[in-house]
């Protein structure tokens, strides 16, 4: 049984950390996996199998894989403000090399992965890759990339250099492999598109354990997100303030963030207090996502959105917009539509499917009927940490 050692940053609710879990689960009986953290907390601690040996760095690395809300102490919170300061006066690439004085090189693996993807260079954000390329003895390493490389800054000549070290570049969607390709066309050969793992089961178990019941007389649109200007909320509101329809809808909205209390001004300035309800973070969002006519994502930019399998799991539509992967993942497979990325594209799209009900029950039914698995994503995953796929010298 090959010995895996992937590296991750936190455990903190985020989408990176929610597909982490997911892959785990998955390969139970197929490889012995050591997961080392950088900071071994967050919510999703607890969800890690029992089976993983879970270890963490040594040295300074605690400080890249904290929050600000992690550091108890006054030692911590220092150390975390002198190395943020050096990544972002000088470069990230030096804070880490510092960082990562004392830790020492983990031998005896066969594959070694760098989950978290760098970002840029000023940016107190990633370290993963650096961490094993720099920390780990392993036949073969392999960097993922959760993030459409071009809209993070990540296009430097040092992650390109960094990159052409790994043996595989595992991009989570099809979409965030073209952004990669397009920056280092000269690394095409290295990169393989590999799928987020879903645990299938547990999704509908979870919507069963907090059943949502809305009224049937209405359209029930859901947005589960994280509240910032990049996820564009705000313009699903001006969207509806503006939608002329005799079709009785409501909008449900699931998540916080520094976005939230311009989102509720909106909703009052725009006199949408009876058509649009907050509901703040939720631990288990899957009752409100398999209660849902159809989940609207407007984001500005998107990678490859974990909500997006879990609500085609669950039988919900998605109406999302034009973003890196949103063809290959909402419209290619049936999960549902993709507009324009723009305010008018949003507000003709939510108008248009909101004076067809029909075709939306028709989607949902559809949907609630197919069997899905994630044989596609683990046979991607399976040739990821096989033999080398390219030639090019490291």
């Amino acid at each position: 049984m090959k010995k895996i050692l992937i590296v991750n940053n936190n455990m903190h609710i985020g989408g990176v950390q929610k597909a982490l879990v997911s892959l785990l689960w998955n390969v139970r009986d197929r490889y012995d996996v050591t997961l080392l953290l950088f900071y071994p907390g967050g919510a999703y601690m607890d969800q890690i199998p029992p089976w993983v040996k879970v270890i963490h760095a040594g040295g300074f690395y605690r400080y890249i894989g904290m929050t600000r809300n992690d550091t108890k102490t006054l030692g911590d919170k220092l150390g975390r403000l002198v190395f943020g300061g050096i990544s972002r006066v000088i470069s990230r690439r030096l804070s880490v090399a510092l960082m990562g004085i004392g830790q020492r090189k983990l031998k005896g693996y066969d594959v070694g992965i760098s989950y978290l993807h760098n970002g840029a260079p000023r940016a107190f954000y990633g370290g993963c890759n650096d961490f094993v390329l720099r920390h780990v003895d392993a036949k073969r390493k392999v960097a993922y990339l959760h993030t459409v490389y071009e809209d993070i800054g990540a296009n430097t000549r040092s992650n390109r250099a960094m990159y052409a070290r790994f043996d595989e570049i595992a991009a989570c969607s099809q979409g965030c492999a073209d952004s990669f390709i397009r920056c280092n066309p000269e690394l095409a050969q290295r990169v393989r598109v590999v799928l987020n793992c879903h645990r299938f089961d547990q999704l509908r178990d979870l919507a069963q354990q907090e059943p949502v019941c809305w009224s049937e007389d209405k359209i029930h649109i859901l947005t589960v997100a994280r509240m910032s200007y990049t996820k564009g909320v705000d313009r699903s509101l001006y969207a509806l303030a503006r939608l002329h329809t005799t079709t009785p809808y409501c909008l449900h909205v699931v998540g916080d963030g520094p976005y939230m209390d311009t989102l509720q001004d909106i909703v009052r300035q725009e006199g949408l207090s009876d058509r649009v309800q907050f509901y703040g973070k939720q631990k288990n969002p899957y009752g409100y996502m398999a209660a849902a006519d159809f989940l609207w994502i407007a984001s500005r930019s998107e990678a490859a959105p974990m909500v997006i399998g879990e609500s085609a799991i669950l039988g919900t539509p998605i109406l999302t917009t034009l973003t890196s992967s949103a063809r290959d993942m909402v419209e290619q497979p049936g999960y549902g539509w993709v507009c324009e990325n723009s305010q008018e594209g949003i507000e003709s799209a939510i108008g248009e499917l909101l004076t067809q009900p029909e075709l939306i029950r028709q989607k949902k039914a559809w949907l609630q009927q197919q069997v899905r698995d994630n044989r596609q994503a683990l046979e991607a995953f399976d040739a990821c940490v096989a033999e080398p796929i390219g030639n090019l010298p490291k």
